[in-house]
């Protein structure tokens, strides 16, 4: 395989994306546990998340723009605009910013509908495994009710607990899963 191969940087911007989604949710329970710089740790996590989420979201693009133009370019404008956003936000609240926590939390909302859209295309067209499908599908909802939970009643709600319970254990494996399917396209 050659290193020109699109496929290549996209499956280890999942895989990382995976792997940050895992120290991110370790390092939250930290800072809640002990405070200290687990809190930057986790911030910062969400800024790689946010980064490698949109060559993820791009790539997903590009798989799906021929069997459903619209709606794939809809939720990559969409998606990318908010990790963008999201990732700018985390970056200045590890450099000592302000927080915006509602406004990260929504934004991350929204890449869990882009991953439900293209999830939902995935399982529909076969463009990939279905049951890696119904993990991506299980992690963008997870991402849209922590959002849910997150604007109806702050990070104590239960939606908010819900959801981060399926983007904690979905979103990973869906992530090493795609790297891997990704890494290993010709």
């Amino acid at each position: 395989m050659s290193n020109t191969n699109p496929y290549r940087l996209a499956g280890w911007s999942a895989i990382l994306s995976a792997i940050a989604t895992l120290v991110g949710a370790v390092t939250l329970v930290m800072f809640f546990s002990v405070g200290g710089l687990y809190g930057k740790i986790n911030d910062a996590s969400s800024v790689i998340i946010g980064l490698t989420g949109i060559l993820i979201l791009f790539t997903l693009y590009q798989i799906h723009r021929a069997s459903a133009p619209m709606v794939s370019l809809i939720a990559f404008l969409i998606g990318a605009v908010a990790l963008l956003v999201a990732a700018a936000l985390q970056a200045t609240l590890v450099l000592g910013g302000t927080n915006f926590m509602t406004i990260v939390t929504s934004m991350f909302g929204i890449f869990g509908a882009s991953l439900l859209t293209f999830n939902w295309l995935a399982n529909s067209n076969g463009t990939l495994p279905r049951a890696l499908a119904w993990t991506g599908i299980a992690a963008g909802l997870g991402y849209v009710l922590v959002t849910a939970g997150f604007l109806l009643g702050g990070q104590n709600h239960i939606l908010t607990y819900i959801g981060g319970a399926f983007s904690v254990i979905a979103y990973p494996v869906w992530g090493f899963w795609l790297g891997r399917i990704w890494l290993r396209v010709v």
